[in-house]
Parts: C-alpha cells; sequence; structure tokens
C-alpha cells in the first residue's frame, strides 16, 4: 500500500507540473498562432448578405477618363454619391475615409460636402486614432466637415500578431465623448437601437437593449489601458460582397460588376477604397491569399452585428474544465495502459478536439483546441516518461531485492506487477522449507574461519540454485540453515510438489558433494529439510526504510520444527500431513508418527519423503508396507507384535526408534493412549 500511494503521489505531482507548464505556456502566448490559424478555417467562406452595398473606390473610378487621380479627388464627389444614395433609398451610408486635410480644391469644396452632411443624418463619417511617441492621435474630418457634426466611426481595425485582422475595438473615448467603431454605427442606424451604456461587464457588451456583443479584453501596450474587441464573423471571401464602382454610382450606372442591376432601397452602402494601389488591404481567415480591403472587413462585421451571428471564445471555466478533465482522465488511462493502446487513445482524443472546434463553430464558439492538445501530447509524453523512470527505479530494486532469491521468471513476473512488493503481508497457502547440517557446530570447530566460508558458501550455492530452479522463492540464510518457500509472490499450483522436488533434489545434490569433499580431505555433510503446507502471511516486512519479502504464521513455524525433528527419528527430509496430501500421487512417502509439538494442543502427522513415485524400488515399497503394519500395531496398543515388525525392518534409525518405544510400553503400559508422541523441546 505504501509503495502504491508514494506512485500515486508522484503522478499527483506529475500532473500539477503539466498544469503549471500548460498556464505558463497558455499565459506566454505560445501556440496562439496555431489556434488562430485553426480558427481561420471555420469561417462560412460565401454568404455575404445581400443588405450591404460596397461603393468601391476601385481600378476604374481611377482613371484619367472617369474621376483621375485618387488623391485630387473633389469632396462634392462624395456629397453627389451621397444624394444619390439618398435619392435610391439607402438605409444608411458609411464613408470609409478621414478626410483629416483640407480639399486641395479650396474651401468651398469642403462645405460642400459640410452642407450634405447637415441635410442627412444617416451617413457615418470616419476618423481614425493612432500612436505617436506614446501619445493618442486622432485623424478627424477637417475643421469644415466638423461643423457639420457629424456621426462618426472609428475605421481602425486589430492586427493579431501574424498580421491578420479577426477583431475590432468597438468603441475608443476621445476627448469630447465614447465614438464607437465605424461598423457598430453604421448598424446602429441601420437597425435603428440606441445606445445602453459604454460599459462591458462580464465580458459582453449591451449594444443595445436586445443585441449583447461578446468582448475581449486586451490591454493596450502603448496606453496601458483596455481595449475591448468583437469578434469580425467573416461571411465571405475577398470581392463577395456586392460592388459597383463609385464612378458608376455618380453617373447613376446602378450596376455591379456583373452587369447585375443593384437596388439600394433599404440597403447599406459603404463607401470606401478596394484599388490595389490605396494599400487599405489586410489579411484575414478568409482570404486565402488574397488581401481584404479595410472597406469589406467592415462590411463583415456590419454582417456580424445586424445578423446577431455573434462569435465568442469559449469561457475560461470551461477551457479549464476541459483542461483538468482531460489531464485527470490521462494520468490515470496512461499510468497502467499500454503504448500499444494508448497512441490510438491519443490520436483519437486529438481528433475528439478537432471535431468538438467544428461542432462548436455551429453554435458560433470559438474552441481552444490547440492547448488542450498540447495538453493531451505532454500528460502523454510526461506519463510514460515518469513511468519509465519508476519502471527503472524498481527493476533495479526488484533486481537486487530479489535477483539472487529467486529465479529470473519470478523476477520478470515481479517487474510486471510490482504492488506485490508493496510493505504488508497477504495471506496466501504456501509451502515452506527449512534446511539445516547436522552437526554443523561440531564442523565449524575443525575448520579454519576462510575454509569455513568457502565451504559453506559452496553449499549454499548449490542448494540455492536447487531452489531456484523449482521456482522457489529464498528466504533467508541463517548460518547454515535455508529458508525457503513456494507459491509466493508468483502463485504455483503445483507448490507443494515443487519444494518437495527441491528437497529431494538437495539430497542427491549434496551426495555428490559429499564424495567430492571426502575427496578434498573435507568433513562429510548431512542435511535435515522440513517441508510444510498452510496457511501464512507473506509479503515485505519491515519499515519503509528497509524490509524483508518474507512469510510467518504458524505453518512456518511448524516446517521449522519439522526439519528438527529429523535428528529424532534419523531421517533427512519430514513433510506435513498437508504436503502429503498434496503430493502422495507423485512421491513416495512413508508415514512416520503423530506427533504434538511444544506449544501445540492439536496432533500432526508427518511422513518421510522417500523419493518419486517412479524411482521406488520394491524392497522401499515392501520396507514401507511393512513400517506401516507395524505403525498399525503400535496405535492399536499391540505393542508386542509392533515391536516384531519394527525389528524385521534392517538398517533403518525410525524402525530402532519405535522398537525401543514399543519394548519401553511392554514394560511400563502407556494411560489414555491416544498414539500420539509428544515432544516438549523445540
Amino acid at each position: 500500500m505504501y509503495l502504491m500511494t508514494k506512485k500515486i503521489l508522484k503522478f499527483i505531482g506529475l500532473g500539477v507540473i503539466i498544469l503549471l507548464i500548460t498556464a505558463l505556456v497558455i499565459r506566454q502566448g505560445w501556440f496562439m498562432g496555431l489556434q488562430r490559424g485553426l480558427q481561420n478555417k471555420f469561417y462560412d467562406y460565401d454568404s455575404a448578405s445581400s443588405e450591404i452595398v460596397i461603393a468601391a473606390i476601385d481600378e476604374k473610378s481611377m482613371q484619367a477618363d472617369n474621376l483621375g487621380v485618387f488623391t485630387q479627388w473633389k469632396r462634392e464627389y462624395y456629397a453627389q454619391a451621397i444624394n444619390v444614395l439618398n435619392n435610391a433609398n439607402a438605409a444608411v451610408i458609411g464613408v470609409d475615409i478621414t478626410f483629416p486635410d483640407q480639399s486641395t480644391h479650396g474651401v468651398k469644396d469642403d462645405e460642400f460636402l459640410r452642407d450634405v452632411l447637415r441635410q442627412n443624418d444617416n451617413v457615418i463619417m470616419s476618423a481614425r486614432y493612432y500612436f505617436d511617441n506614446g501619445n493618442r492621435q486622432i485623424d478627424w474630418p477637417n475643421s469644415t466637415l466638423m461643423e457639420a457634426d457629424p456621426n462618426l466611426g472609428w475605421i481602425n481595425v486589430q492586427l493579431d500578431e501574424d498580421a491578420f485582422v479577426r477583431t475590432i475595438p468597438i468603441f475608443a473615448a476621445s476627448k469630447e465623448k465614447t465614438i464607437e467603431a465605424f461598423s457598430l454605427q453604421l448598424s446602429r442606424i441601420y437597425l435603428n437601437k440606441d445606445p445602453v451604456d459604454y460599459r462591458v461587464v462580464g465580458n459582453e457588451f449591451n449594444f443595445s437593449r436586445d443585441i449583447v456583443i461578446p468582448t475581449m479584453t486586451k490591454r493596450d501596450a502603448k496606453t496601458n489601458q483596455d481595449v475591448y474587441l468583437m469578434y469580425i464573423n467573416y461571411f465571405a471571401e475577398p470581392n463577395k460582397f456586392t460592388h459597383i464602382s463609385f464612378s458608376d454610382l455618380l453617373d447613376e450606372n446602378f450596376t455591379d460588376k456583373k452587369g447585375n442591376l443593384i437596388d439600394f432601397t433599404d440597403k447599406i452602402v459603404v463607401i470606401g477604397p478596394t484599388a490595389i494601389d490605396l494599400q487599405d488591404s489586410y489579411n484575414s481567415p478568409v482570404s486565402r491569399g488574397v488581401q481584404m480591403s479595410g472597406v469589406e472587413i467592415h462590411a463583415n462585421n456590419i454582417q456580424t452585428i445586424i445578423e446577431k451571428k455573434f462569435l465568442r471564445d469559449q469561457s475560461d471555466m470551461s477551457f479549464w474544465i476541459t483542461l483538468l478533465g482531460l489531464l485527470i482522465v490521462n494520468l490515470i488511462l496512461f499510468s497502467f495502459l499500454k503504448v500499444r493502446y494508448t497512441i490510438p487513445l491519443v490520436s483519437l482524443e486529438i481528433f475528439g478536439m478537432l471535431v468538438a472546434g467544428i461542432v462548436a463553430y455551429e453554435s458560433r464558439i470559438f474552441l481552444n483546441v490547440i492547448y488542450p492538445i498540447f495538453l493531451i501530447l505532454i500528460s502523454f509524453i510526461g506519463t510514460y516518461l515518469l513511468r519509465f523512470i519508476l519502471e527503472q527505479k524498481e527493476r533495479k530494486f526488484i533486481e537486487g531485492a530479489f535477483g539472487h532469491y529467486v529465479n529470473k521468471d519470478v523476477v520478470k513476473q515481479i517487474m510486471k506487477d510490482p504492488k506485490m512488493l508493496e510493505l504488508g503481508g497477504v495471506k496466501r497457502n504456501i509451502t515452506v522449507f527449512f534446511s539445516d547440517i547436522a552437526g554443523f557446530t561440531t564442523i565449524s570447530e575443525k575448520m579454519e574461519p576462510d575454509k569455513l566460508v568457502k565451504f559453506l558458501n559452496e553449499y549454499l550455492q548449490e542448494m540455492t540454485e536447487v531452489i531456484l530452479g523449482h521456482r522457489g522463492t529464498l528466504d533467508k540464510y541463517e548460518g547454515d540453515a535455508i529458508m525457503a518457500f513456494w507459491n509466493a509472490p508468483i502463485a504455483l499450483h503445483d507448490h507443494a510438489l515443487s519444494a518437495c522436488l527441491a528437497a529431494l533434489e538437495n539430497q542427491e545434490h549434496l551426495a555428490a558433494l559429499r564424495k567430492k569433499w571426502t575427496a578434498e580431505g573435507k568433513p562429510s555433510v548431512y542435511v535435515r529439510i522440513g517441508v510444510n503446507t498452510g496457511d501464512a502471511v507473506v509479503g515485505n516486512m519491515g519499515s519503509e526504510n528497509r524490509f524483508d519479502y518474507t512469510a510467518m504464521g504458524d505453518s512456518v513455524n511448524l516446517g521449522s520444527r519439522l526439519e528438527e525433528i529429523n535428528k529424532q527419528y534419523g531421517t533427512e527430509i519430514i513433510i506435513s500431513e498437508a504436503t502429503f496430501e498434496k503430493v502422495k500421487d507423485d512421491l513416495l512417502c512413508r508415514e512416520l508418527d503423530l506427533i504434538r509439538v511444544k506449544g501445540k494442543t492439536k496432533p500432526v502427522r508427518i511422513y518421510e519423503l522417500i523419493s518419486k513415485k517412479a524411482a521406488g524400488k520394491k524392497d522401499v515399497q515392501d520396507k514401507i508396507a511393512t513400517f506401516a503394519k507395524a505403525l498399525s500395531d503400535y496405535r492399536s496398543k499391540n505393542f508386542i507384535a509392533a515391536k516384531q515388525g519394527f525389528e524385521a525392518i534392517k538398517d533403518d534409525k525410525p524402525s530402532e526408534i519405535f522398537a525401543k518405544r514399543c519394548e519401553e510400553f511392554v514394560k511400563n503400559p502407556p494411560e489414555d493412549w491416544d498414539g500420539v508422541w509428544t515432544y516438549m523441546t523445540k
């Protein structure tokens, strides 16, 4: 549980780091160019309003046989255009030219236009502000035109970092009053809507009592003041609105460039330059490589307002909920999914975000797609980087902690599921193995320390390889003693059989070692082994800083006692009844006794493990049968017959022990006989 908690905390920490990185990227505006470029793909391209007509100051109008050079035009031309349009019942007229200087044709020329402006209150004139040395400067219409107190609108547009026009400032204050954008003023007169208040509350501007314009707030670096912007909803590519050449308008030739008749009744007419030489054109999201004239940009924004098709960014709340949701889900999924499943998932999430962006645009919402995709990618990279680091750390820990105690296959299994190494234990049915060298104290006293260490290491190496080869887990060495167990941490359905086969093979290897050691002049070594099967608590025991993978419980203690009991019977391997029941079909065993060990009241039936069943010789099987008959007589208190049966078995230490017991019982018959032999020592 401790390891899992630490792992969870590390992934939570990773999530915090990813969120902070994403917040930094958002704050710096990195990748916003990608977001805006993606937004460019969402606009409709062919739905220009028929309610808007552009009176284009184009190349045709500036030809020598028409009006000539633009800078030499008379103000009278504009006055005539206004009169022509009003006579044709135009609803509102916008003039996208500022006229800051006096007419080159004299004051009378400006006065002519001034008088027309006085007579027509449906005309919006242009003003423009700019900054010079940090100070705001304004291009007003010249003083003669201002005598008419004309309706004014700012013709400023907002350039993004990529030089595209996507927004316009909706209003700005002059010394005298607050003036709206040119397109807002035209729309207001066309819709006959009175202003409510020039304030933005909650990213919304009340254009009128029934029209609310979504806004964005941007801090102006030059004035350090907030600028309120609105998205221009582009409805058409350049030159898709109805255009009439300005010179044709003056000639009352009401046909567009395609020769179609134009009806100006109740139309919004915007007079402005479209000729390339006049350099009033910009990149727009729908340009497709062709810049859009400023007058067309205003036309698109007018359509945005009169059709109430406002664009807005998704709310900050939904944006951050999206990021947090993706982060939490991905950290959970990526923390355990394999890469082959995660890559399709990441691709699906990215595709889903793109689809969500398209769907959101249908509701005229710009969903921020790039930053969620960025978060998806860095959460993928970060999670698998953390997993790699943790897995390498776990691998080193497992190899260090288990590499010498379990076989390589077991180590691989643990690496696949490190949870089995968490601090604490679980209850498992295991088979425990204890071995000890008989008379080791005497042997050690006769050997030099360095020779003893070498001798002991050779023995332990040989025995350990056998245990590991049978998929056992080496618990510990205690001097010459070995403790091992099976069925943990890796589950083995035949754990009792594996442990018994390891015990038999240990004795076989030891017999070969005895021959070698005898030839080398070393002492002969015999080993006692005890094996028991039962429930135990298995796991990492200790503290958070140091712990060992071990097994604990009564079944473990009994296994240790069985190893010691061997010396009472002169046997090499004793197994419990629980183990015998699991291996009796495969291994040759003989029942030894029914005993009660110190500290326990319940008797335990014990067996001597002899060999594999197929390897059992007939004389051994006959001996087992004879011993079983004698043991039956013994338990039936027929001690004389039992003694004769045991004495009939030659060169067998257990038979000798039971024969002596029977002889004693014949002399001193036991009272309350239950056939159980109690050992009062460990």
